[in-house]
Formats: C-alpha cells, sequence, structure tokens
C-alpha cells in the first residue's frame, strides 16, 4: 500500500500541468492559426497523458485495498438435520407429469430464475455446482468429506441431510406439481371447453356424441390442411373465387386472406379446448400462432397480405384468435400482441358512425362491427381495459342500421334490407355490450329467425355461426328448435367420404366462395362447438356482469 499515495501524487501533478497548459493556450492566439493541425497535436497530448495516469493507477485493484490476504479460504457449510421421513421418497423415481403440469412449470420457474436467490438456494447452489471440481488447490472438495460424515453419522442412528443432485431433483418435481395446481383459470366465459365440463355443457345444453364426432373429425381436417409454416392458405383450399353476392363484385377477395382463415381455425381448435400450451392440437395452435404474431404489421394490423375488401376482416378474426388465447393462457408476450392489434381496430373506427369497414373513417356495416365488437369484448375478458368510448359508438352504428318494433331487426348498412345474418349479428353485438338475452329487441330478432331455419338446400356458414350464436345466448324454448334444426343441415352436410376432404365442410355458394374450405370448415365447426365455447348470456358470468356496467346505453 506504500506506493498508492506516491501513484495518485504523480497522477494529481500530471492532471493539474494539464489544465494550466490548456488555460495559458486559451488565452493566448496560438490557436487562431492552423487550428485543424493544432487540435490533433493537443488530442495526441491529451491522450498520453491519459494514458501515463492509467499507467500509475492501472495496477491497483480494489479487491487489493485494506489488509493482505494470503493463503488458502476456507467456507464452512453447516448440516441441517431433517426427521428421516422427510427422505423416504425414492430419489430415482420418475416423476409422471402431464404435459400441462411441464408447461406451467417451465413458466413458473423461468420467473424464480430470475429472481434474487436466497442464502440458502445460494448454497445449495455452491454445493451441486463443486461437487465434482477440484479445489484450487488440487486437493479434493469439500461434498467428498461431507459424504463421509454423513456415513458416519448413520452409524450412530442419525441421518443429515446431503444435497445431492437427484434429491434436488426430487424437491423440483414437487414445486412442479404445487405450480401445476396453481395454473392460471380461464375466464368464466370460457371454462366450459375444458375436460368434464365441456363434456357436460354439451349435454346439458343441446349436444350430442354426432356433435361431438362432427367436431373431432372437422379438427383433425383442419390439421391436416395447416402449412408448414403454421398459416392456413386460403387460396390452396378454394378460396378468392368471386359469386357477386347481392350484385357486389368484390374482386376475388379472399385468395390471400390467410391471416383470416389462420384466425377461423384457431378459434375453432380454442373452442374445443386447445391452446398453445395444452391440448390434443397444441402444436397446431402453437404455429398458427407463431404465424400471426410474426406477420403483424408495425401499426398493429393482423390483416397479412389480404385484398383491400378483406384486409379488416382478416385483421379482426385473427385478434379474436390472440386475445382468446391470452385469455386462456395468460400469456405475457402475446398480451402485448394483442394490445398493438386493439390499439389498430381503434383507429379504424369512424368517429362519426361507431362503425367500421373497409378503410379508416368509413362510415361501416354491420358485418364489419361484429367481428370488431367481439374482438374488443374477448380481449375484455383477456384482461385489456375496457374501450367504453368505441362500445359506445358501435352501439350508436347499430342503432342506424336497427328497424322493427322494438330495433331487434337490422340490416348490412342504413336503410338497406333486412336479413337474418345481420340481424342475428347485431342482435349478439346489442347482447354484447349491455342488452339482457330478454330484451324485446332479442325476441324480435328471435322471431324472424324461425322464418329461415337452416336447410340443406340452403346452406349459409356466414349465416348459420352467428344466428346460432345469437340464438343460444337468449335460450329458452326457441334455441330448442333452432339447435334442432341447425344440428340436421349441419351435419348432413360434413363430407363423410373417405379421402382428403373427410370431416370438411364445402364452401357454401354465398360467402365460401371467398373464404374456402377452410372457412365453412372452421365456422361450421365453431357452430358445433356452441354449447361450451361460451357460458350462456342467459344464465351469467362475466359477460352478465359487463351487461350491467354498460347498461345505461339502453335508457
Amino acid at each position: 500500500m506504500s506506493s498508492l499515495p506516491a501513484a495518485w501524487g504523480i497522477a494529481a501533478v500530471l492532471l493539474a500541468a494539464a489544465m494550466v497548459g490548456l488555460v495559458l493556450l486559451a488565452r493566448t492566439r496560438w490557436l487562431q492559426s492552423d487550428t485543424l493541425k493544432k487540435c490533433v497535436v493537443l488530442s495526441v497530448g491529451v491522450h498520453l497523458l491519459l494514458a501515463v495516469v492509467v499507467a500509475a493507477l492501472g495496477g491497483m485493484r480494489p479487491a487489493s485495498w485494506g489488509t493482505a490476504e494470503e493463503g488458502r479460504m476456507t467456507m464452512m457449510v453447516v448440516l441441517v438435520e431433517e426427521p428421516a421421513d422427510e427422505l423416504s421418497a425414492s430419489p430415482t423415481a420418475e416423476p409422471t407429469l402431464t404435459e400441462e403440469s411441464n408447461v406451467i412449470a417451465d413458466d413458473q420457474l423461468a420467473e424464480a430464475d430470475e429472481a434474487e436467490p436466497s442464502g440458502e438456494a445460494v448454497l445449495a447452489g455452491v454445493g451441486l455446482a463443486k461437487a465434482d471440481e477440484p479445489d484450487a488447490l488440487g486437493e479434493e472438495s469439500p461434498p467428498e468429506a461431507l459424504t463421509s460424515a454423513a456415513a458416519d453419522s448413520a452409524d450412530t442412528g442419525e441421518e443429515s441431510l446431503v444435497v445431492d443432485a437427484q434429491e434436488a431433483a426430487s424437491e423440483a418435481d414437487e414445486g412442479i406439481e404445487q405450480q401445476a395446481a396453481a395454473a392460471p383459470q380461464p375466464p368464466a366465459a370460457y371454462a366450459d371447453r375444458f375436460g368434464e365440463r365441456r363434456q357436460a355443457a354439451a349435454a346439458a345444453r343441446g349436444g350430442s356424441e354426432a356433435t361431438e364426432r362432427a367436431v373431432r373429425e372437422g379438427l383433425a381436417w383442419l390439421s391436416a390442411a395447416q402449412s408448414s409454416d403454421g398459416r392456413w392458405d386460403a387460396d390452396r383450399h378454394e378460396a378468392g373465387i368471386e359469386r357477386s353476392i347481392d350484385g357486389r363484385d368484390r374482386r376475388g377477395a379472399g385468395s390471400r386472406s390467410d391471416h383470416g382463415v389462420t384466425g377461423l381455425a384457431l378459434l375453432a381448435f380454442l373452442g374445443a379446448g386447445n391452446t398453445h400450451r395444452s391440448g390434443q392440437y397444441a402444436e397446431s395452435v402453437e404455429r398458427g400462432i407463431d404465424f400471426l404474431v410474426s406477420r403483424q404489421a408495425a401499426n398493429g394490423s393482423l390483416a397479412g397480405d389480404a385484398e383491400f375488401f378483406a384486409a379488416l376482416y382478416c385483421h379482426g378474426i385473427a385478434t379474436i384468435a390472440i386475445a382468446e388465447t391470452v385469455a386462456l393462457t395468460a400469456d405475457v408476450e402475446l398480451r402485448a400482441v394483442l394490445e398493438r392489434a386493439i390499439a389498430y381496430s381503434l383507429s379504424m373506427q369512424s368517429p362519426a358512425t361507431g362503425g367500421w369497414r373497409y378503410a379508416a373513417g368509413d362510415a361501416g356495416d354491420t358485418s364489419q362491427l361484429g367481428w370488431q365488437v367481439m374482438a374488443l369484448r374477448s380481449s375484455r375478458l383477456a384482461g385489456l381495459v375496457a374501450h367504453q368510448e368505441a362500445e359506445t359508438r358501435a352501439w350508436a352504428f347499430l342503432d342506424r342500421v336497427s328497424s322493427g318494433r322494438f330495433g331487434g331487426i337490422a340490416s348490412y348498412r342504413p336503410g338497406e334490407r333486412p336479413s337474418v345474418a345481420m340481424t342475428s349479428e347485431a342482435c349478439l353485438c346489442r347482447m354484447l355490450l349491455g342488452m339482457d338475452p330478454d330484451h324485446p329487441a332479442a325476441s324480435e330478432a328471435m322471431e324472424l329467425l324461425a322464418q329461415s331455419p337452416p336447410e340443406t338446400s340452403r346452406p349459409n356458414a356466414y349465416t348459420w355461426y352467428y344466428a346460432t350464436l345469437a340464438s343460444f345466448h337468449v335460450g329458452g324454448l326457441q334455441w330448442e328448435r333452432w339447435n334442432a334444426q341447425m344440428q340436421s343441415a349441419v351435419l348432413q352436410l360434413q363430407r363423410k367420404d373417405a379421402g382428403k376432404l373427410q370431416g370438411s365442410w364445402d364452401p357454401d355458394p354465398v360467402w365460401g366462395g371467398h373464404g374456402g374450405r377452410v372457412y365453412s370448415t372452421a365456422l361450421s365447426v365453431m357452430t358445433l362447438e356452441v354449447y361450451y365455447r361460451y357460458l350462456p348470456m342467459h344464465i351469467g358470468g362475466e359477460t352478465r356482469v359487463a351487461r350491467e356496467t354498460d347498461r345505461s346505453r339502453l335508457q
């Protein structure tokens, strides 16, 4: 330490001299000619001076300040004695874990790794990391001596807890079981999708073995139809065929709607209790989610390469799929994706009418509004804040397209002819935004549905999907009638012939040309999953809480 004052003294003198020199140069006219060259000379000089200072101080190590330590450092590890019954578990037993438990443990253990370890954990880690390594002097490591001590204690009838890799693994297994029990629970609205609750819900609400078999076969076809990069390729599965529905030429929209049909396929899997972390089709869901996430635009859009007329549809459907995944798994990374997607949806809403259509600020139509309202409500179930202003505007748009004695009938756009599809979609949206299922407007909508029951001669997957959802949430005798008619038609139209199309539904003659086989199959599967996809609104749950909060809109 005797060299320390001398080194600091030399450094101080050099720095003081440099400062005096710079002050003197600044007060003369020396820098006013050949400034660039002289600045270079000064820079070199300053750096040389700093090098001398660093050389003077560089040999001093903070660890050496204080006392000079010599010889070998010794660490004493205290072993804690435990009762013998604590060690009764076999260290070689293989743990039996479910797939879901492993995933939950991975997530929670990763969070634990980021936290600062306790003193006991550090000691255990030292013992495990150094158990097979020689010490710095090449002598036997302490764990070997500790093992001998443990053997000696056994001779006297005492048992000591010896930390080794096998026992640490056993403790980790116990932690995994506890963490699995604490897995995030889905919202009540989605809880019937899993296990025995799914079977019970299907049986209690009108499902059957035939509907469940059709769902299984439909999901099997969707899984087989998935592309290697995770998408469902719309063009590959008969999408983009223009049929000029209602006299409108949409220029073959749908051939590039991969994000939209991928979202529909994912919703079909999610509806049967599959997520990217668990379920029979977890791998298919994970690949599909990864595809959507990897191609999300900087502005939050999930439309991908879809054509103008299909872009916002694709974005809305894909957003619902992400929202349901977040709600079911509490995936933090996907939550950020969802927040950006919802922000994009809000930017596309018309501030004047409250509707959505094709471009930002368009006056809107009921068809687009339905997917966006479901995206907003699904994001609420996923834990995002409620977007009350956007929902209030959406309600105002519904008023513009509604007619009938109680406002239960709806059209595609204001002033146009009402239809079953738009009436069903508007009724569902009103219930999501606050209307009770027993409101007269809902009954009026159901009366229109009863006049156009599903028939195999006039398949329309889009209409049947929304009409089934609306009827299911309203409940009552009208649901029993509609459900029987829907099952008869949808089940008959599923492809049962052996081959690559088995389990799918042919594109219907209405919108099936734009969406293709994936579109028709996914919508049909979701229609048959209705019994457990959502808790019926006429029963209650989180959706009822939201409706009670928003009921003031009806006044």
